[in-house]
């Protein structure tokens, strides 16, 4: 089964960074999982033409399984200059595949933990990105102000950062600090061809926001992970799908979970949002 599960993955690699390259990574991949970095020290890896550095091996395993291996996100490979939105680009990994895909994309990176940004802009500076890409240290909101952010307490990058307090299990400790917030509706103001979204439940409030000021007929593609929370995130997916149909976009839904673990239930659990003209 591992087995073919690693054929499967590397068959995907290849068509994303050719053969050559993808060894290369295999070869990179053992020895961080051989020798995971120690002391705070940030592992790299070269994938492709870029480099990029992480924080823990088990942490990069989950993020790049998810956004290179299963495609999470997905961009037609292009040479234009896109503009992009990536909101919750976290470490950076959604920004590598952004430009593993599209090298000429002009991104703006929405970060308000403080130690994800840090790694994030260091993986842009080690691959000479920084014409291309734009930082905001912003949550993003209906409205402008600050907020408690909450993160893991036990990994200071945590992806899952949010600005409820929201636990997936009843022993994980959480660490709040305060951060700006702002309106994505500020942002934009040209085309966008592409919008990706992952900020742990604050979706609907950035999308309503956008819909109140006229902002969707700028965007040609969203792509997004909405979250519903028992008692904290409740909201219907039923309730986004027709935003975007009222809006004039086209929209496809997949679940993270199976059926068994949503069926019958009141359990925390996630879709991807695709949503195009």
């Amino acid at each position: 089964m591992k087995l073919i599960r690693f054929t499967g993955y590397f068959s995907r690699l290849r068509m994303l960074i050719g053969f050559t390259a993808a060894c290369a990574f295999t070869l990179s991949y053992i020895w961080n999982k051989t020798n995971p970095p120690s002391g705070g020290r940030l592992a790299h890896v070269q994938v492709g033409p870029y480099v990029f550095y992480f924080p823990s091996f088990e942490y990069f395993e989950g993020l790049f399984t998810e956004i290179f291996f299963k495609e999470t996100y997905y961009i037609s490979e292009t040479r234009e200059p896109i503009r992009v939105i990536d909101c919750g680009a976290n470490i950076g990994m959604s920004l590598l595949y952004i430009k593993i895909r599209a090298p000429h994309a002009l991104v703006t990176c929405f970060e308000p933990n403080p130690a994800a940004r840090a790694v994030l802009e260091k993986n842009i500076a080690a691959n000479g990105w920084g014409e291309d890409v734009q930082i905001f240290p912003y949550a993003l909101g209906k409205k402008k102000g600050t907020a408690n952010f909450f993160v893991d307490d036990k990994e200071a990058t945590s992806s899952g950062g949010s600005m409820s307090l929201i636990a997936k299990n009843k022993d994980q400790k959480l660490d709040s600090y305060l951060v700006d917030v702002d309106t994505l509706s500020s942002y934009v103001y040209e085309k966008v061809d592409f919008l990706k979204m992952d900020i742990e439940g604050g979706e609907f409030d950035v999308l309503e926001e956008l819909a109140s000021q006229n902002k969707f007929c700028l965007i040609s593609e969203i792509q997004l992970e909405y979250h519903y929370v028992p008692r904290v995130f409740t909201r219907p997916l039923s309730d986004m799908l027709k935003l975007f149909e009222l809006a004039g976009f086209k929209t496809f839904v997949q679940s993270n979970a199976q059926a068994y673990q949503i069926l019958g239930q009141e359990s925390w659990h996630t879709y991807m949002v695709f949503a195009w003209r």
